[in-house]
């Protein structure tokens, strides 16, 4: 790993705000979802594609970008991940078909992809050793962030201006964050992989990474997380009371992100990254089983998503924890976002589909299952490094 003498800080916040705006490519459709609803009310189930389908080259391609970073850098890539990310919202704010609205959604994932795989890696390696705890931590909290913003900020702006202006400021903000990396970050700040980008060399890799226990781990827990957060955000708020939903949609992301920089970072500090994922996939299933024994819904819902404000804290602290090296932390980044856009992907649909069938219970049945699913996947893991001597 580079050895860092001084954090620099500015860097660290535009990095941050980068990826805020990464997640801002969900948040901006997932929480004014019922305008598309009017919008494209023709198309029923398949509208959850509007907020997931950007996930399909993550999913594809995750550990190839990550390898891409590792060979080439990350400073060109990101730049271009920036500029395409704001012309993409520009062509957006015209409101095409819902087909070609998707097609640019599909698109947009390079954008996303490489944005959420350089970043990261990038903060691994400008933080001092002392501040990387915090500043991995400052990362995860980007789509509780974007989403939060976005449900204040952004649904006033779509009631008094209309969608295109909303999609126009994301597009500004991307603009002003591409000159800002641009401006401010070297070049030559990772050391550049030799392994060549050849279809074998990235078979080879794929296989490498999901058989290491230590690369696999954060990206394994991250599918479970990532189908979890944005499908409800998404969804919870048709449960919530009118008078009480337009306040609580903000909420919601809210308090994960101050779960995530507050108790998060100190039980990071203290215990290490994966004990403190799988207390956050614990809690957060245990407040979902409370809902089905009693416990109000739109408390429930809030302490939910409160409780994976862990599952963030811990998911990237734990990458150059448990990765020493750049291209593995690149690659362990790489997997990430491969497997969080696959639970991205799988997510929102699925909620929507046993919400349509079963309510609430849909609500409280994905969440068990999906958070449930996530510590597992964590406590099998830890298992497999002790066994190898990791």
């Amino acid at each position: 790993m580079t050895v860092v003498t001084r954090t620099p800080f500015a860097l660290v916040i535009v990095l941050w705000l980068s990826g805020v705006l990464a997640a801002g490519q969900f948040a901006k459709i997932s929480v004014t979802f019922p305008y598309f609803r009017e919008a494209f009310f023709s198309h029923g189930s398949t509208l959850g594609f509007l907020v997931s389908l950007i996930s399909a080259v993550g999913l594809l391609c995750g550990l190839f970008a990550g390898a891409f970073v590792a060979r080439v850098g990350a400073r060109k890539p990101l730049i271009a991940a920036l500029c395409l990310g704001a012309l993409l919202s520009i062509y957006q704010s015209f409101m095409p078909s819902f087909a070609l609205f998707l097609i640019s959604r599909a698109i947009e994932g390079i954008s996303h992809l490489l944005i959420v795989v350089a970043t990261p890696t990038l903060l691994g390696q400008i933080t001092e050793p002392r501040h990387r705890a915090t500043t991995m931590a400052l990362w995860s909290t980007v789509f509780a962030v974007s989403f939060a913003l976005f449900s204040w900020g952004g649904s006033p702006l779509v009631d008094r201006f209309g969608m295109s202006f909303l999609f126009w400021c994301h597009a500004g903000a991307m603009s002003v964050a591409t000159i800002a990396v641009w401006v401010m970050l070297p070049s030559n700040i990772i050391p550049r992989s030799p392994d060549p980008l050849t279809l074998r060399a990235i078979v080879a890799r794929h296989v490498t990474a999901y058989t290491s226990p230590r690369i696999a781990a954060p990206a394994a827990g991250w599918f479970f997380y990532a189908a979890g957060f944005v499908a409800l955000v998404t969804v919870m708020p048709d449960f919530f009371s009118p008078e009480r939903r337009h306040a609580l949609v903000g909420v919601l992301p809210l308090s994960a992100l101050v779960v995530s920089m507050t108790l998060g970072i100190v039980l990071v500090r203290r215990f290490t990254s994966v004990p403190v994922i799988i207390a956050g996939f614990g809690a957060a299933s245990l407040l979902a089983l409370s809902m089905a024994l009693g416990l109000p819904v739109e408390v429930g819902c809030v302490a939910v998503l409160a409780a994976t404000g862990l599952v963030q804290a811990g998911s990237f602290s734990a990458i150059p924890v448990l990765n020493a090296t750049s291209q593995d932390q690149a690659f362990a980044n790489g997997a990430l976002a491969q497997l969080g856009n696959a639970g991205n992907m799988i997510g929102t649909p699925l909620l929507i589909l046993l919400t349509n069938a079963y309510g609430l219970a849909g609500v409280i049945i994905f969440s068990v299952t999906t958070f449930g699913g996530g510590a597992i996947i964590h406590l099998w893991l830890s298992r497999l490094r002790k066994r190898g001597g990791v």
